[in-house]
Formats: C-alpha cells, structure tokens, sequence
C-alpha cells in the first residue's frame, strides 16, 4: 500500500512538472515569435530611412574622402591604418549632421518607442590585379561609420548594403603620371537597438501571461488540493484500520470472559453450586457493563464542541476539584499513585457541566496514570490570570514528541512510538477532551518532552 501511494505521488509531481516545462515551453515559443514579428515590423518602418536625400549627401561626401585617401595609399603616401584613422575622423566630423537628421526622420515615424541606430562598415576592398583589403584588418572586425555608439550584442540587424564601384586615381609612383582604375566593393551593415525591448514584447503578451498564471495557479491549487486529499484519505483509512482494530482488541477481552463464564454454567457441578453460579453471574454482569461503557465511549465521542449538551451550574472550583480527585482515588484501588495539589487560595466560581467537566478531567487523569511508571506521581495545580482560570495536570511519564502533540487531539489518535499501543485505549479520550472544554469556551493544550513528562493544561473563562 505505502509503494503504491509512494509511486501516485511521484507520478503526480512527475505530470505536474511535464504539464508546467511544456506552459513554460509554449510561453517562450510565444515570446520569441512575438519578438520577432516586432523587431520585423519595426525593421519595416525605418527601412527606407536610408533613401534619404540629405543622408545619402552625407555618406557620398564621406565616400569621396575614401576615394581621396585610397589615392594616397595607391600613392604610398599612407599605409592602410593611416587610411583607416583619416576615414574614420572624416566620419565622426560628420556623423552629428547624419544622425540629427536621421533621429528626424525617426520620430516621423511615430513608432511609439524609442531606439538607436548605426551603419557599421563591414569590409573595404580594392579589387584588381590583386584584391587588397583595405578593412578589415583582423577577423570579425567592423567599426562605426554613422548613428550611436553601442555594442552589437542586444542589436538587430536592419539590413546589409553592397557598393561595387569603378573609381580613377593618378599613379605617381614612377616618373610618368598614369591615370589607373581599380574597382572598389564597400559593404555596410545598418544594426538598430529597440530601448527596453523585453519590456514591450511582454506588454504586448500580458493577455497571455495573466492567462497563463491564472491557469498555473489552477494547476497547482488543484494539485495541492487533491493532493492533501489524498493524503487525508490515506490518513483516515489507517486511522479506521487502527481504530477497528483496537475496538476489537478491547472488545475481545470481555467477550472471552463471557463466553467462559456462559460455557462455566453449562456444566452440572456449577449448576448444582449456588455460589458458583452467582460468581459466575456477577462476572457476566460486569463483563457486561464493560461491553456497555466501550459502545458508550465510542458514541459519545462522536459529539463534537457544537453537539455536546451542557446544563451548566455553578461551583467553588476547589470543593469541586478535591471532590474529582477523591472519586478518582477510589478507582486507582491498589496503584501506587501519588497526587500533590497546589490550588488557588482564593475562592473561584466555575459555571461548568459537572458531568462532562468531570470526564474531561478524569480523562487526563487516567492518561497521567497510565503512560506514568512506578511510582507514580501527579501534580495538580490551579491559577488564575485575570478573568481566565487555568488547571494544570502535571505527570513524570513517557513524555510526547512535538511531532505527535499536533496529531494528539485529533480523534482515534494515538501516539504511534515507545510503548503506547501497549495501553488499552481507542484514541479517542483526549479528542473528547478537547470537545467539551471548547464546549465550555476553553482550551486545552500540552507541554511536553519525551522522557520529562507532560503538563496538560485547561483554560476556562471564569464566571463572573
């Protein structure tokens, strides 16, 4: 049974966490389409920004100091780095006009969010007799032509341009001047970065992802539930099995005792015997009434605080309590059993239920008596803090675990370690216990420490 429920257990955190990876799954497919289909559109928009007049006049002016300068190093006036630092100064001379007008021309398009952008140059190369790079001079490399400065990591690309041009240059590297021609292929990348992209995306699924907690929320609200369902099924079937099986164990005693004594009056010698008729009656009538005060227990713990019918009365609560203990001493016959008392001084008046007050009281007792060895001794003690009156049922026993004392009053529970089910009992004692102190809109709770003992203790208002 215990590998049974182990393994529903496990299936069920197994289907729970397969059903949350593949939410959380769909989330990030979704995310990730909606990203895209944002960074397209916005691509869309700012696409042909490029085809601007004003900009195109910026960047040819830019391209002819390129011309210019790959003269000289046609020349071998510069080398390829002074060539780079001189395009690059050309750049950034022009790059506050380029980007003044494109940022213009950006907010025409009302895209309703802000971003940055730059066109990086990707490659320069002289075509020829023999290709020469002019840039880039190591792998990977690009640098800034226009727009703002940023890392291309969190960036999107816009798009990628090619130019294959046919320039002249005047080569003046011998005695003749000779007009030579070379043919010059520039690409260009232009990259945008969305500010607070994520933020966006996640706006524009906020539909989605309430939706989506709520149901994960569902998902785990119903697990739980049918989880400590289970659990509390599984709790009270064992709880029903013990109780059936220690109703049977109390039963079986006087029901043997019975059947004995009934066979014993079978037999012609008893028969023939008054005296060993009249013993033999009085067992059965005791067995009896034994039989009678188990089904009475059991009925009567099936009240609960609400169903209990109090019929109060007023009381001295020390008359009251010696008068408990004394009845209680009677029924202890020969048991070495030691009870101190420490009562209130003053005189205090109770509005109590004397009849079940008593069973409550008697049921501390009892259990202070029978998880106790010898010699046994019981402290009773009584104050009062303002308007409330407190009893205290203090023994030397076994003592109770903090684990078992948050079960300890829950009905047909029994502390389930060191020697408890060897006592007689149905589990059912302190629940009731507990009942009929509410009843009287108190309280009843326990102090204890395996092997120190225990302090019950009862709180009720006191009668003004």
């Amino acid at each position: 049974m215990k590998t049974k429920f182990f393994w529903l257990i496990t299936v069920s955190i197994v289907v729970f966490l397969a059903l949350s990876s593949i939410q959380g799954y769909l989330i990030y497919n979704t995310y990730t389409l909606k990203r895209n289909a944002f960074i397209d559109k916005t691509r869309d928009r700012i696409l042909k920004i490029d085809y601007n007049q004003e900009l195109d006049s910026i960047v040819d002016s830019w391209g002819e100091e390129l011309k210019n300068q790959i003269a000289d190093y046609k020349n071998h006036r510069i080398n390829k780095k002074e060539l780079l630092y001189r395009i690059k100064i050309k750049a950034d001379t022009l790059n506050d006009q380029y980007y003044k007008v494109y940022k213009r021309e950006l907010h025409s398009r009302k895209l309703g969010y802000e971003l940055n952008y730059k066109k990086n140059i990707k490659s320069i190369v002289i075509f020829g007799k023999e290709n020469d790079t002019i840039f880039p001079l190591k792998k990977d490399e690009s640098f800034r032509l226009f727009g703002a400065d940023f890392t291309n990591d969190k960036a999107n690309s816009v798009s990628v341009s090619r130019t294959f041009s046919q320039f002249e240059y005047i080569d003046q590297t011998g005695n003749d001047i000779i007009t030579q021609q070379y043919n010059l292929e520039v690409k260009a990348q232009d990259i945008m970065q969305i500010i607070d992209e994520k933020s966006i995306v996640f706006r524009q699924m906020a539909g989605l992802l309430i939706g989506s907690l709520i149901i994960f929320l569902a998902m785990v609200g119903l697990f739980y539930y049918s989880l400590k369902t289970l659990i509390k099924q599984k709790k009270i079937n064992a709880i029903k099995t013990d109780f059936i099986n220690n109703i049977t164990h109390e039963l079986k005693t006087p029901l043997a005792t019975l059947g004995i004594a009934t066979k014993g009056l079978k037999v012609k010698e008893i028969q023939d015997d008054p005296e060993a008729i009249k013993h033999s009656l009085t067992i059965i009538d005791r067995q009896n009434d034994r039989i009678q005060k188990l089904i009475d227990q059991v009925m009567s713990n099936s009240l609960n605080a609400e169903n209990i019918p109090l019929q109060r009365t007023q009381v001295l609560a020390r008359p009251y309590l010696e008068e408990v203990l004394e009845d209680f001493k009677m029924g202890l016959q020969h048991q070495n059993v030691l009870i101190k008392t420490d009562f209130f001084p003053k005189k205090v008046f109770l509005r109590l239920d004397k009849f079940y007050f008593t069973t409550a009281l008697f049921n501390l007792l009892d259990n202070a008596v029978k998880y106790s060895e010898d010699p046994i001794e019981i402290t009773i003690k009584t104050t009062v803090d303002r308007n409330q009156f407190t009893i205290a049922i203090q023994d030397h026993g076994m003592g109770i675990s903090k684990t078992a004392q948050k079960n300890l009053f829950d009905k047909f529970y029994r502390v389930p370690q060191g020697d408890v089910y060897q006592q007689k009992g149905l589990g059912l004692g302190l629940y009731y216990t507990e009942q009929i102190v509410n009843a009287h809109e108190g309280e009843v709770s326990v102090d204890s420490e395996p092997g120190k003992g225990s302090t019950f203790l009862i709180k009720i208002p006191l009668y003004r």
